[in-house]
């Protein structure tokens, strides 16, 4: 029989092992956080660039040709070359947690870059006629200073029968408004049409990187009409997919995990959404925007238009604020909450309404987690009661094992009758297990995908609580001046931090309060499951491994209270009184 019972042991450590890591690669699945303090913004292109950014930006500030922008949370400029907001850096986020915490403005994440730079990224509102467009046409400035909050931006562009006066505003956030008056200053009806575009170079990590690795969706991505969630990958676009959608409202954008930039319409306007890609002259452009209907315009007459861009972070207070005061449709699902949204919204929001209440993010990950083992506490009482059950019983089952070693059929049914008399579930365990993989799940995806985590600090070492933690045992935690992550292949084993390593003894602490197996195979095998889970947990984001280990000494407390109360003698107990019967010797 404990041949038998070894077998089915391996047998089902080999089927769970299979299920949890086929869905840890699954689409569906958490991906482990490599530990890097760089953001996933664009780095390399595909053709050589002309100019870099900040050459450009120089000369066009230097030459008049950029009206610089001084807003609350973004700095950059507009080119007056088509009206092009073409130069946004975020201010308060940074490439990496070194440049944030020294506040390096040479470290500010980059959104958007000119034209013909070595990562070309831009937001376009064009007036279009079959022939000509306002997009290659050099505006004038008709206010003085820069943009700021305080401090629109007026421009105007006249040619032979049309004139178009714009005036450009910034909110507190990452908002652009432009609103157009187009006057027909001619003496015959003109035919015109606005388009938003948002224009983005191709560049390596843009299609190289699969959805698998960050999480997130990457690409284009909107709302189009009362569609919610129309995305398009970056790969997807770059192979040729493409999408244009007649439809009355919405927004279209291009997104990172990270950080977006939208072209949103009035919406009550019947525009055309479209997003896909230009290949010319070598070079690929990913595009995505809207074009408003044709209008005609008498001679004398005007229209006035307004389209927003955003440029910014998807922060989800900023979006929520959008989506409910400006009354843009579905702007928080510009974050990739998963195809579980109805679980991983409402768990990032409970997170920020505890991060608001203790005033960190760390701290919240602990409140969570108490309120976490609370709820489910009826069920691991359950659980733990059953398992204090099964250690009373190891004597009667060791025995029956031995009295019935030549019938596996009678042991079974004395083991049955055994449990059925003392009223034991011996499967009890498995039911807690179903509720805290939902959990596990959907904190990784909001501690991976919500840049409310993005270089958020623990106490002590964890400066970035969605990264891995960065110590590791095979270099004393930094003691040695050596990088064992970088060691090919093997580098993420040799990243065994200290939280990972007290997750660890946790489960060992944990696994201690548990009915040892009879079979001696089976207790080596378990001996060693805190060790496969340590290393697996040495990839995931700190903020995760931190949150499990608060939740696993709670649970041994709990455990432990209960088995005590039941009359168990633990491992601990043992320990104690071996402790005591020496001192007292």
């Amino acid at each position: 029989m404990e041949k038998e019972d070894t077998r089915n042991l391996l047998l089902a450590i080999v089927l769970c092992a299979a299920l949890y890591f086929g869905f840890m690669n699954s689409p569906w699945g958490p991906r482990p956080v490599a530990n890097t303090q760089v953001t996933e913004q664009q780095t390399t292109v595909a053709a050589p660039a002309v100019r870099t950014r900040d050459e450009v930006v120089t000369a066009g500030l230097a030459d008049g040709s950029r009206v610089a922008v001084q807003g609350p949370s973004i700095e950059g400029s507009i080119s007056l070359l088509g009206a092009r907001i073409d130069d946004v850096s975020l201010k308060n986020y940074y490439e990496t947690v070194q440049d944030k915490e020294a506040k390096n403005p040479k470290g500010e994440i980059k959104l958007l870059a000119p034209a013909s730079t070595d990562r070309a990224f831009y937001a376009t509102v064009a007036w279009t006629t079959p022939t000509t467009t306002t997009d290659d046409v050099v505006w004038a400035q008709t206010s003085t200073g820069p943009l700021t909050l305080e401090n629109p931006l007026t421009l105007t562009f006249t040619a032979a029968s049309v004139r178009i006066d714009r005036t450009i505003t910034i909110d507190k956030d990452y908002m652009f408004s432009i609103s157009d008056v187009v006057t027909n200053t001619g003496t015959t009806p003109i035919t015109l049409t606005q388009k938003a575009q948002l224009r983005q170079a191709l560049t390596n990590d843009l299609v190289n990187t699969p959805h698998s690795e960050t999480g997130a969706h990457r690409g284009a991505l909107g709302v189009y009409g009362t569609d919610k969630n129309q995305q398009i990958n970056y790969h997807d676009l770059n192979q040729g997919k493409a999408v244009t959608r007649s439809v009355t409202g919405g927004w279209n954008s291009l997104t990172t995990k990270y950080w977006m930039a939208a072209a949103i319409p009035e919406q009550a306007e019947e525009v055309q959404m479209i997003a896909g890609s230009e290949k010319l002259n070598g070079l690929t452009t990913f595009t995505a925007g809207y074009a408003l209907s044709p209008y005609s315009i008498e001679p004398g007459k005007s229209i006035t238009k307004t389209s927003r861009i955003f440029a910014g972070a998807k922060r989800a207070n900023v979006l929520e604020r959008y989506e409910n005061v400006d009354k843009i449709p579905a702007f928080t699902d510009a974050i990739d909450w998963s195809f579980m949204f109805f679980i991983t919204k409402p768990f990032f929001w409970f997170l920020k309404l505890l991060d608001s209440t203790f005033g960190a993010f760390g701290l919240a990950i602990l409140a969570l987690t108490v309120v976490v083992k609370t709820v489910f506490f009826p069920l691991q009482y359950n659980m733990y009661k059953s398992m204090s059950k099964m250690r009373l019983l190891q004597p009667e089952m060791k025995s029956i094992q031995e009295r019935f070693a030549a019938d596996p059929q009678r042991m079974r049914t004395e083991q049955a009758k055994l449990f059925q008399r003392e009223k034991v579930n011996p499967v009890a365990g498995c039911l807690p297990l179903i509720p805290t993989m939902f959990v596990f799940w959907s904190l990784f995806h909001v501690l991976n995908v919500t840049i409310e985590m993005r270089h958020t600090p623990f106490i002590g070492w964890i400066r970035d609580m969605s990264a891995a933690d960065p110590t590791s045992i095979f270099n004393l935690f930094g003691l040695i001046p050596w990088e064992p992550r970088s060691v090919p292949l093997i580098g993420g084993l040799l990243g065994l931090g200290f939280w990972p390593i007290l997750y660890g003894i946790t489960m060992v602490g944990l696994q201690s309060l548990s009915a040892p197996p009879t079979d001696p195979m089976q207790r080596q095998i378990m001996r060693w499951i805190p060790l496969v889970f340590m290393v697996l947990f040495a990839g995931f984001a700190s903020g995760l491994v931190i949150y499990y280990v608060w939740s696993n000494i709670i649970s041994i407390i709990q455990q432990y209270i209960i088995m005590r109360r039941t009359g168990v003698e633990t491992e601990f107990d043992k320990l104690l009184k071996k402790l005591t019967t020496k001192k007292t010797a």
